[in-house]
């Protein structure tokens, strides 16, 4: 059973337990399974709750795509800077922007939505939904050292 993650902020009520159940859930069915240190490491796993239409709550999970599987089907960038992977936060967005008719609930990811561009899009186009995290990067860093890394806290949080 997960931990319950972190609230962005502390008067958004507590967390879904669904939402970091299925992360891991997905983790464990991906095919090879996720849960090992480097792969908690390298891939973010995000899950929505929603309610649609018809007012039934869903769950959608998304992985991001890493910066090695662009290069691998795309090849690199035609600028360093360009080179980034695309984020589970982004993915899961665009999503529910083309369905309108659902409605986002609550929004886990497993690391905090980065500042320059994830944060960014919750805040604009998911106003006033709560979001929960584990891993913020800012909590595990002391005087330029990384004291603890992402794949290392999930698989406390995660119990594996």
């Amino acid at each position: 059973m997960p931990r319950l993650p972190i609230s962005q902020y502390s008067y958004n009520p507590p967390c879904d337990l669904r939402l970091p159940e299925e992360a891991l859930k997905f983790r464990r069915a991906h095919n090879p399974p996720l849960t090992t240190l480097e792969y908690l490491g390298k891939i973010n796993i995000t899950a929505w709750l929603y309610r649609d239409e018809r007012g039934v709550e869903g769950v959608k999970v998304n992985p991001n795509t890493t910066i090695a599987e662009l290069l691998k089907d795309f090849g690199p960038a035609e600028t360093p800077d360009a080179n980034v992977g695309i984020h589970s936060e982004g993915k899961a967005a665009e999503w529910f922007r083309l369905r309108r008719n659902h409605q986002v609930l609550q929004i886990f990811s497993e690391r905090i939505p980065c500042p320059m561009m994830c944060a960014p899009l919750l805040r604009n186009y998911f106003p006033g939904i709560p979001v929960y995290y584990y891993y913020d990067w800012n909590s595990w860093r002391q005087g330029g050292k990384v004291l603890k890394r992402p794949g290392e806290i999930l698989k406390t949080v995660y119990g594996l």
